[in-house]
């Protein structure tokens, strides 16, 4: 599967729309670093099936989590753009929203 290019994405006035709506959606806090009871202001709009692979899923509510950079940084492997282990597994918790949406697609 060949990986679409993000750059205009992300200066679209309808991510900046979405990518703000998401944050206050997750009352600006990292949803990752609230899993283990820490409070840390987020500052990035995720999209755990990664926009580069999966465009058509770049505005879809599921598929964006409000995240700290720390956090963010490990949802990715920066050498292989690839999902880590705890990318994966956020993947997997979203793998029912996932598969509906490819389902009525078709």
């Amino acid at each position: 599967m060949s990986r679409v290019r993000n750059g205009s994405f992300y200066k679209n006035n309808k991510w900046t729309v979405k990518r703000a709506k998401i944050l206050k959606r997750d009352g600006y806090e990292c949803q990752n670093c609230r899993r283990y009871f820490r409070s840390k202001e987020a500052k990035v709009v995720h999209h755990i099936y990664f926009y580069e692979d999966y465009s058509e899923l770049g505005l879809q509510n599921w598929n964006l989590i409000s995240l700290c950079n720390g956090c963010h940084n490990k949802m990715h492997n920066r050498v292989t753009d690839e999902a880590t282990k705890l990318g994966k597994e956020y993947q997997d918790k979203r793998k029912v929203e996932f598969n509906n949406y490819i389902k009525n697609k078709k």
